[in-house]
């Protein structure tokens, strides 16, 4: 006969179930009878084992306490500190993108011509300033010119050659000179200031038709 007595501990199956009966009509029989069956006595057997190994491991952290409480402190730090990087990565990753924002293709093709527009006026500017400096220039009083077949009188104190004009008004070939000098400065400054430019102009021309005709490539590294 099966029962669930008997699949639970096979060794009761050689014994009459009159003797069961018997066995089960006193509690400290039944108790001593089962602690005497194989089964439950590999039982006990594994629940003192594991009760050692349960001791041997509760000894082992009491000797490792200090130890783990300084890794716990450690681990909360470490925590910590990634919560802190993750935070700061999420301000990393948005300036990034805000970066990526301002220098992707599209947007840098956009100031390109921008900046060409604004050199094309640079330049504008540069050659109307120096023709209205020298419109300003030739719109003044006109002063004679200087007469060279005339030796330009002196004054007390003067030295030959020296002076900007006489007495009656007229430049001396001193002060012509100079003034000679002085717009052909002016005129040498403008031209290296207006190709310096137009140089930059034409770069950047090129640059935007270049990239208007699709021969410009990004990598994405």
């Amino acid at each position: 006969m099966s029962t669930p007595l008997v699949q639970q501990f096979p060794s009761l199956a050689s014994y009459p179930p009159s003797f069961l009966k018997d066995l089960l009509s006193s509690p400290e029989l039944t108790e001593a009878f089962l602690f005497s069956l194989p089964e439950v006595q590999d039982l006990a057997a594994e629940v003192e084992k594991l009760g050692k190994e349960n001791e041997e491991i509760a000894k082992r952290n009491l000797e490792i306490r200090d130890e783990l409480l300084a890794l716990r402190d450690a681990t909360a730090q470490s925590y910590a500190h990634a919560e802190h990087l993750k935070r700061r990565w999420a301000d990393i990753e948005k300036a990034q993108s805000q970066l990526y924002q301002r220098n992707r293709p599209s947007f840098l093709h956009l100031r390109l011509r921008h900046s060409l527009t604004d050199q094309d006026d640079l330049s504008e500017r540069i050659a109307s300033a120096f023709i209205e400096g020298r419109s300003a220039n030739s719109s003044g009083p006109s002063v004679p010119g200087s007469r060279v077949d005339s030796p330009a009188p002196h004054f007390g104190g003067a030295g030959p050659g020296a002076g900007s004009s006489n007495a009656d008004g007229y430049s001396t070939p001193t002060t012509t000179a100079t003034n000679d000098r002085s717009q052909t400065k002016a005129i040498d400054d403008f031209i290296q200031e207006f190709k310096a430019a137009r140089k930059t102009y034409h770069k950047r021309a090129i640059w935007a038709e270049r990239w208007s005709r699709g021969e410009v490539a990004w990598r994405d590294d």
